[in-house]
């Protein structure tokens, strides 16, 4: 006659066999969380080195073919808060293929990527001091068309700059800081940005930035702008 579990033996086989599955679940969820953490501290990592790297390359751009034009047109090249900063700098520069008169709205460029609708352009003749803002509105091959006429004479060879803005700003009500490029809308960069702060030193034409992620980790730069050096 074979003998079955006794209620005693079933309960304690029960209770070991819960226990072990208790021990397994705790064990995986705890290794599942450490995954998890490690995941999340590596993506942050990557983010703010991304982030630093953006900041520094607008940075050190500031003001590049820009420094003589907006001296006569009177706009600053840097401007910031302590939790904002706007830097501007030119893209790349082209020059007139054809003399173009005051009134004029269409232009005649060696055209490339850069020149396209709606971008900003400084165009200016330092040998006569004429400088303008204007707007691209339409492109046709090499024929630029403005949304302006030139205020000025332009003779042949003088330089057509794409301009362009970008703004760095913090919503500390989000912990974001966010990045706008020319007309465009704020785009978030990094997130649990608990503090920003930026320092400019006139002086040295140089920026001291710093970015704290999460209360934690605390990243702080300072970049020589040598775009701004006119000496």
């Amino acid at each position: 006659m074979i003998k079955g579990f006794s209620i005693l033996e079933l309960i304690v086989a029960l209770t070991i066999g819960l226990t072990i599955l208790v021990f397994v679940i705790s064990n995986v969820s705890e290794s599942t969380g450490h995954t998890k953490r490690i995941i999340g501290s590596q993506e942050r990592m990557e983010s703010i080195f991304h982030t630093v790297e953006m900041i520094r390359s607008d940075l050190t751009k500031c003001g590049m073919r820009l420094l003589e034009p907006a001296k006569f047109l009177g706009f600053p090249l840097f401007v910031n808060s302590d939790y904002s900063f706007k830097v501007i700098y030119g893209m790349d520069t082209e020059m007139l293929i054809d003399d173009a008169a005051e009134s004029a709205t269409v232009i005649t460029i060696n055209r490339n990527d850069f020149f396209r609708k709606g971008k900003r352009i400084v165009i200016y003749d330092p040998d006569n001091r004429n400088y303008q803002i204007n707007e691209i509105q339409a492109v046709d091959g090499d024929q630029l068309t403005l949304t302006a006429g030139l205020q000025d004479d332009y003779p042949k060879n003088s330089s057509v700059v794409v301009v362009k803005e970008v703004e760095y700003k913090h919503y500390a009500e989000q912990n974001t800081l966010k990045r706008k490029v020319n007309k465009g809308y704020f785009q978030p960069l990094i997130e649990e940005v608990t503090d920003f702060y930026v320092k400019f030193f006139p002086e040295s034409c140089s920026v001291l930035y710093r970015i704290e992620v999460n209360k934690k980790e605390q990243i702080r730069g300072y970049i020589f702008m040598t775009n701004m050096v006119t000496r």
